[in-house]
């Protein structure tokens, strides 16, 4: 028998509250599928499942900020059966089919395996979706295209989001492309290493640059 090993397909879908980005990824080979974020109105997503015979089964949750699950009991109705993913103390109920994850926990879309990142900082329950085999990354609001996620409301803190950046997501193979929770940059989308050669946010010596990086942000907003 022949080694299956579907490339993972990614669509993004922009609206929401602000700049959201939902994703629908989905294996070639079995079209097994699942929604990271459910953030923005769905009818045209679900008119795109159909459309090309996806079997939807999950929902990856990157954290429960109202603005990346707002639109969650649209597909949990549309969608009855299908699997909520999320950190394992999740701020908000997610629901009777809700399967809680920790760090480095793998999740399976298909033939293709995403590794949880626990990354608090922005909030307390974010995780990232990591795939190495397709080199992607879902970060939510960790890390967006030039910047960070802010730090400035309840459950969030800026030693954590540091360690979030420095230790786990920056120390990944640099070509990773990372899929954010908005649009706030000058691409959709970015690869690590250019994000770090682009950014102030990310190439920051100490933990302490880091906090006058983002005070300055915060100041010229």
């Amino acid at each position: 028998m022949p080694l299956i090993s579907g490339i993972m397909k990614v669509k993004s879908f922009k609206g929401g509250f602000d700049k959201n980005f939902c994703y629908l990824i989905w294996c070639e080979d079995t079209m097994e599928g699942a929604i990271v974020d459910p953030s923005t109105e769905p009818l045209e997503i679900f008119e795109f499942i159909e459309s090309n015979n996806i079997i939807l089964s999950k929902i990856l949750i990157t954290h429960t900020h109202h603005d990346h699950i707002c639109y969650l009991s649209d597909f949990t109705y549309k969608y009855p059966n299908i699997t909520i993913c999320g950190y394992n103390s999740t701020r908000k109920s997610l629901g009777n089919n809700f399967l809680g994850f920790k760090n480095n926990d793998i999740i399976s879309i298909g033939t293709n395996m995403f590794t949880i990142l626990y990354t608090p900082g922005h909030y307390d329950d974010s995780i990232c979706f990591w795939s190495i085999k397709n080199r992607i990354i879902f970060t939510g609001d960790t890390v967006f295209v030039g910047r960070s996620g802010r730090t400035v409301n309840p459950y969030s803190n800026i030693s954590d989001l540091y360690n979030s950046i420095y230790n786990i997501i920056l120390k990944l193979d640099k070509n990773t492309i990372i899929h954010p929770g908005h649009d706030y940059g000058s691409s959709s989308t970015i690869s690590i290493f250019e994000n770090i050669k682009s950014s102030s946010f990310f190439s920051c010596n100490s933990k302490e640059e880091f906090i006058d990086v983002m005070d300055e942000f915060e100041k010229n907003r």
